[in-house]
């Protein structure tokens, strides 16, 4: 069988449940905010001794929406004709030069304050 990558495979499992023809990049949009509401409200309201038991007991569910999140990144990507891990590697590049290590280290400010 041929290696097929993990974006390729998420295009075929949509491809073969012919999918895509509910997939406008509105409604893309909007479903990975809804998938990240759903991440979030897993912490809602949590204090910090709360989110350490959330970690441990629902890693199976993080894990999950972590996946429904990435799943329509890759929906996305792909319909927008964007390479995920080239965008990704270039926008490091990016942050690199406006957030320079000697100026960025243990600092939490924007890089328009360093």
């Amino acid at each position: 069988m041929k290696n097929i990558d993990l974006i390729d495979k998420i295009i075929l499992f949509r491809d073969e449940r012919n999918w895509k023809q509910f997939h406008s990049l509105k409604d893309l949009c909007l479903g990975i905010g809804i998938e990240v509401a759903e991440l979030q409200e897993l912490f809602l309201w949590k204090t910090e001794e709360q989110i350490e038991t959330i970690k441990t007991e629902k890693k199976e569910q993080l894990s999950d929406e972590l996946a429904d999140i990435f799943i329509f990144l890759a929906y996305l990507s792909n319909d927008l004709g964007i390479d995920l891990d080239e965008a990704v590697l270039k926008k490091i590049e990016k942050n690199g030069l406006k957030y320079p290590r000697d100026r960025s280290l243990n600092s939490n400010k924007k890089y328009n304050e360093l």
